[in-house]
């Protein structure tokens, strides 16, 4: 594909360091007007850096910048960047939550607006006009807290997009970088948000689309390019690429993930789940085998992210019971501390939140789940218990006094997991395990619930993300209302199996 001269945006040359690191090394990347162009890359291969780049955030030691034919100094004035052609939006997307769809519109748009005197009917006339065109059914005085999280995404898409187009000084629609905006929307969802992208596209705005998710990428975009090691690997046409190329440019290999059967498929289940309900669920009854890792599945709503959650302690159970070790557990009164006890293990899907805590170091977080197993901490001993889980783990941090916050995405995840899994849990529950992390640590994971697996241990895990159920379950419950609705097993689990399921039916779940 041949590169027009009039790029809508073209940065060269970034070098950028920290300490003894190289972040970037000359990486360059060129936008074309009305493209939407992938950004690739492994958790720690650069994507951040440049994105922090661009957004004023960092300051390069090397590179230059022109927008539309136009040279911007970097570092590029901090805050300043709609002025200038570009809009970002994150993946906690910086809305108000107890603010109207109107208050967040107009929040922070100083140029435009007077602080003292704000014409509140004019601008919210603005507002349903901006709303419609984008065809967003979504009114002014709506409170953001109430809405669901794709709605959230696009408000805040459109609220960048109006930006750059009103702030800009010579009329062109300006560059949209959407960093991550799609790991905790369910599929339906994305699709509604890949709409917006493309009514983005054909007013003529350029978009960087930054995500781990391979097939999003191939899906919405025209070009990926793929960073490693702060190196530019390569520009794809979309067209012309495949998932394997995009995912050895990546990795710097080919990754395949071939399901494992279990050598203990037939032995009698070690888990028992017997007429569990909770906000969603209604009498579910489930069993898992030494060995075995349990899919759980359904579209949004259809509360198989809930038993994990109800397994472990971290929400309250209507009725149930679980039976596991020769034990019996009433799920009503179960609390994390009795769900550790008994040797079960949960990794959540918002990590953040409840995997770790943020501003703790990782020897902090590592071990916060022995605290109580011991009269007294050796903290010599604790610190090397953490480098030797974060190398087992492939966990990349500087030391372990790092802060949890520091890491990447996958960095996280994979401390996480090393969190629990160093307790040997006789039953580990999952909840969107690989939510926005790279393909490389996906794997990593999967290698570790394999070992589990390997040691007799049972997996349940919970996810929307199809492809990954047919790599690693051995069976696939799919659930709807509550309820589960159909049971895939063997040559049975693959994607296009499990989406029929999800969406056209099933046959009726097999009695344990």
């Amino acid at each position: 594909m041949t590169i027009p001269i009039a790029l809508r945006l073209d940065l060269r040359g970034v070098t950028k360091t920290f300490g003894g690191v190289r972040a970037l090394d000359s990486a360059d990347l060129q936008v074309l007007p009305g493209e939407v162009q992938g950004l690739l890359g492994t958790n720690g291969s650069g994507k951040s850096t440049l994105i922090k780049v661009l957004s004023g955030f960092h300051a390069p030691d090397t590179g230059r910048l022109e927008i539309d034919g136009r040279p911007v100094s970097l570092p590029m004035p901090l805050g300043r960047s709609e002025a200038y052609g570009l809009a970002f939006v994150h993946q906690n997307l910086g809305l108000l939550a107890e603010a109207s769809v109107l208050e967040n519109l107009i929040a922070g748009d100083h140029e435009r607006l007077n602080p003292w005197w704000i014409n509140w009917r004019a601008e919210a006339d603005r507002a349903r006009r901006l709303l419609d065109d984008y065809q967003l059914d979504l009114r002014p005085e709506q409170i953001v807290a109430d809405l669901s999280p794709v709605a959230r995404a696009q408000l805040a898409i459109v609220r960048a997009a109006d930006r750059v187009r009103e702030h800009r000084s010579h009329g062109s629609p300006g560059v949209l970088v959407l960093d991550e905006p799609t790991p905790f929307l369910p599929r339906e969802d994305v699709r509604q948000l890949f709409t917006i992208i493309r009514r983005l596209k054909q007013s003529g705005v350029s978009i960087i689309f930054v995500s781990h998710d391979i097939d999003e990428v191939l899906e919405v975009t025209d070009r990926s390019t793929v960073l490693r090691d702060g190196k530019v690997i390569g520009t794809y046409d979309t067209a012309d690429t495949d998932r394997e190329t995009l995912v050895h440019a990546i990795v710097g290999r080919s990754v395949s993930v071939s399901r494992r059967v279990s050598a203990l498929a037939d032995a009698v289940p070690t888990v028992r789940v017997q007429g569990l309900s909770g906000a969603i669920l209604s009498d579910i009854s489930l069993s898992v085998r030494p060995g075995e890792v349990l899919g759980l599945t359904g579209l949004i709503g259809a509360g198989h992210d809930e038993v994990p959650m109800l397994l472990s302690g971290a929400g309250a159970a209507r009725v149930g019971r679980l039976s596991m070790g020769g034990h019996e557990i009433d799920l009503t009164r179960l609390r994390p501390s009795d769900a550790i006890a008994a040797g079960i293990g949960f990794i959540p899907a918002d990590r953040l939140r409840l995997g770790i805590a943020p501003d703790l170091s990782l020897t902090e977080n590592a071990t916060l789940p022995l605290l109580g197993r011991a009269l007294w901490l050796n903290h010599g001993r604790l610190g090397e218990t953490t480098a030797d889980l974060m190398r087992r783990f492939a966990v990349k941090a500087e030391n372990p006094h790092q802060a949890a916050s520091e890491l990447s995405g996958g960095n996280q995840q994979k401390m996480v997991l090393s969190k629990w899994l160093q307790l040997r849990p006789q039953l580990v529950l999952l909840d969107e395990p690989t939510q926005g992390i790279d393909v490389g640590a996906r794997q990593e994971i999967y290698d570790r619930l394999a070992e589990v697996c390997a040691n007799g241990g049972a997996v349940i895990c919970a996810t929307s993300e199809f492809e990954q159920l047919e790599a690693i379950a051995h069976r696939v419950l799919v659930f709807d209302r509550g309820r589960i609705k159909a049971e895939l097993k063997g040559d049975k689990v693959t994607k296009a199996s499990i989406a029929q399921a999800c969406y056209e039916g099933a046959n009726e779940h097999a009695a344990e």
